[in-house]
C-alpha cells in the first residue's frame, strides 16, 4: 500500500457553477468548498500538490482529449516559522472547512472524475446540443 504524501497547505479544483453546484449534489466526498460570485465558479479544496496531479489525472480517467472547464490553482502553502500564508478569500462559503481545511479528506481521484463529467454535462446543457441517447 502507498501512502500519498502531501505538503502542508492546499490547492483548489476550480469549476463553474452549474458544474459546481451540480456536483455538490452527487454523493462524492469533498473538503470545504468556495462560490466565487464574481466569477460564477466553484472553488473545491484539495491537498496541496493536486494541482500539479491535475493533467496527468485527467487523462487517466480517459479525460485528456476533452475540453473542460476545469481547472486546478495554487492555494494556501505552509510557511516557514509554521504560519500559513492564505490567499484573499473568493467568495462565500459552500461548504465551510471543518475539521482538518486543507480538503486531505477528498478522495481526489473520484473527486476529479465526478467534476469532469459535471463540467461535461453543463458544456452539453449550455451549447444546446442534445446529445443522442445510448441503446444497446
Amino acid at each position: 500500500m502507498t501512502t500519498r504524501r502531501t505538503e502542508p497547505g492546499y490547492d483548489y479544483l476550480d469549476l463553474p457553477l452549474d458544474a459546481g453546484l451540480a456536483l455538490l449534489r452527487r454523493p462524492v466526498r469533498t473538503g470545504p468548498v468556495e462560490w466565487d460570485a464574481a466569477r460564477a465558479r466553484v472553488r473545491l479544496r484539495v491537498p496541496a500538490g493536486s494541482a500539479e496531479e491535475l493533467p496527468g489525472l485527467l487523462e487517466w480517467l480517459d479525460w485528456g482529449g476533452v475540453r473542460l472547464d476545469l481547472r486546478a490553482e495554487p492555494g494556501a502553502r505552509a510557511e516557514r516559522g509554521g504560519g500559513t500564508r492564505e490567499p484573499d478569500p473568493a467568495g462565500v462559503w459552500l461548504r465551510p472547512p471543518e475539521g482538518d481545511p486543507s480538503g486531505a479528506d477528498a478522495d481526489l481521484v473520484r473527486l476529479v472524475s465526478a467534476a469532469a463529467t459535471e463540467c461535461h454535462r453543463a458544456a452539453l446543457h449550455r451549447s444546446g446540443r442534445r446529445q443522442p441517447l445510448a441503446f444497446s
